[in-house]
């Protein structure tokens, strides 16, 4: 069995959809991506690096997963 080393890499990811909207529910979407950027922001307080993010467009809307590294032990 390896025994898993001290300072390897970590990865998580962080998936946020943002729902297609009219012009009246502007707001909500709105909500959804500034829910977004406090999730980021929590885990970059925590450690945790933005590496990549990826958007996956769809006929509801749109979903981003960010990928996020942290290579020492918080």
């Amino acid at each position: 069995m390896k025994r898993r080393e001290r300072n390897a890499p970590k990865i998580t990811t962080v998936s946020t959809f943002v729902p297609a909207t009219t012009a009246e529910d502007r707001q909500y979407q709105g909500r959804k991506i500034a829910e977004r950027t406090e999730d980021l922001q929590a885990h970059a307080r925590t450690g945790w690096a933005l590496a990549h993010t990826a958007t996956i467009p769809g006929p509801e809307g749109v979903m981003f997963v960010d990928t996020l590294t942290r290579t020492t032990e918080q």
